[in-house]
């Protein structure tokens, strides 16, 4: 009789575990719960970063090639979204003009407010021209914000294609934070926990954000992300 609460918690156990992971993988190629709240700081992943933010789920797309499987330009496996693109991939509509893309939109869409997109991201080598992470929305343009691989420096990482965020960045996991204070107007970009950069956005549009592999200048592009989480209402610009 004594053993009969041990077997209780152990059979309740499995099925949390169970349930759990059920959540991390995708159900269906489209929309996914991929994220949930975790039940203590050291679970979501609390840094100063992101110490007094909100961890919030979300759901996502993927999008990749309108004439392909989705599985022929990225898989998930493990808890890491891996994207790789073509030059001559077609876009992910029939109707779209933009570049190949495999990419991962986040459902957060917001106007106003301070958001923040946390992941890790490994870019392999020969990728470049390539959109890895994006804040998208603006009125002078698409986007408030685009971090961008080039092959300079071992792996050369930009906003668009002008300042330099961090050079040697291929073969190895790098920790990106990008917090958007729509209320003002500034993005704040931290790589490795190191502020890289303070950048005005492009005005106030409806907003998400994306990540992944968009555009291309080289043969093939690939980017595998994992992590990924989704912030909101915290201090802006505080490490």
């Amino acid at each position: 009789m004594k053993l009969m609460p041990l077997f209780s918690a152990a059979v309740l156990l499995s099925f949390l575990q169970l349930s759990c992971k059920k959540n991390e993988n995708p159900v269906t190629p489209q929309e996914q719960v991929a994220a949930k709240v975790q039940m203590s700081g050291q679970e979501a992943g609390i840094s100063s970063l992101t110490t007094g933010w909100t961890l919030t789920p979300y759901t996502y797309t993927i999008q990749t090639p309108h004439d392909l499987p989705q599985s022929d330009r990225y898989t998930y496996s493990g808890g890491q979204h891996t994207f790789w693109i073509y030059p001559d991939d077609s876009p992910h509509t029939p109707t779209s003009n933009t570049g190949p893309r495999s990419e991962f939109r986040m459902k957060n869409d917001y106007l106003l407010g301070k958001h923040q997109f946390e992941g890790d991201v490994y870019i392999v080598p020969g990728s470049t021209g390539t959109d890895v992470m994006q804040v998208f929305g603006g009125v002078s343009n698409s986007t408030s914000f685009m971090m961008k691989v080039f092959s300079a420096n071992n792996g050369t990482l930009k906003r668009y294609g002008s300042q330099t965020l961090m050079t040697n960045v291929y073969n190895r996991w790098i920790h990106v934070n990008v917090q958007h204070d729509a209320d003002n107007g500034k993005i704040y970009v931290y790589l490795d926990n190191a502020h890289v950069g303070t950048f005005d956005d492009r005005g106030q549009a409806t907003h998400y954000f994306k990540c992944g592999t968009y555009n291309i200048e080289g043969n093939r592009s690939e980017t595998r992300w994992k992590n990924i989480k989704y912030w909101k209402n915290g201090p802006i610009g505080v490490l």
